[in-house]
């Protein structure tokens, strides 16, 4: 019986017009392509400078990880846009958005310290509360999308990336001591997890916006 049910299903698709038989083979063969839309694309293409910034931190380049990870971070604030505007917003992109937020934002500062900085305990406890914290606020930020709110709770991982690359360029560039560098880690993890609300696309969203174009172009000069 099931394998009659399955040859009629399969003479059905042969009988489908194009379009509709490669949609059938897309969703049968290649279930993930059916999320293929303009926002996810834009979410890869962060995924992609993402690993642009990895070839630039093994090269030893922090001016080019930063730029590459602002790029990603750029990529991050427009696919939600275009989701928004083209009511394409899905569980599927949500998850996508999130797992590069974290490569891009709380896992790729860990490598810039080591790289760049160096390993010592005080950074280590600090980084690895920093991306704690990352991954905690992001899967907190998952369960609660659905409740539609106008801000934000806590810090955006983005705003965090912002803060991170800020201060470790300061200490490579400065040559300043690490205890500061761990300080910021820490009080970034804290405001990621905090009650504090940001309202979305508000002042401060925009302000951090600027402060990161700012930033950006004065790492590309000096």
């Amino acid at each position: 019986m099931e394998a009659e049910r399955k040859r009629m299903i399969y003479v059905g698709a042969i009988l489908l017009p194009p379009k509709r038989k490669a949609r059938y083979y897309m969703k049968n063969h290649f279930p993930v392509l059916q999320y293929v839309n303009p926002p996810n694309l834009v979410t890869t293409l962060g995924m992609a400078f993402g690993v642009a910034a990895c070839y630039y931190l093994v090269i030893g380049s922090l001016r080019g990880t930063i730029v590459c990870l602002f790029l990603a971070m750029f990529m991050d604030v427009l696919d939600g846009f275009i989701a928004g505007k083209l009511n394409c917003k899905s569980a599927f992109g949500q998850q996508m958005d999130s797992i590069v937020d974290f490569f891009v934002c709380c896992a790729m500062p860990v490598w810039m310290v080591f790289s760049f900085v160096g390993i010592d305990v005080l950074l280590v406890v600090s980084l690895v509360f920093y991306a704690a914290c990352g991954l905690w606020r992001l899967a907190h930020f998952n369960v609660t999308a659905h409740e539609r709110r106008p801000y934000f709770t806590g810090l955006p991982v983005p705003g965090a990336l912002v803060i991170a690359c800020l201060v470790i360029w300061l200490t490579v560039y400065c040559a300043l001591p690490v205890w500061p560098l761990a300080a910021a880690l820490t009080l970034t993890g804290v405001l990621m997890v905090s009650s504090f609300k940001i309202k979305k696309y508000g002042p401060l969203q925009k302000a951090v916006w600027v402060a990161g174009a700012v930033f950006v172009v004065v790492v590309i000069v000096l």
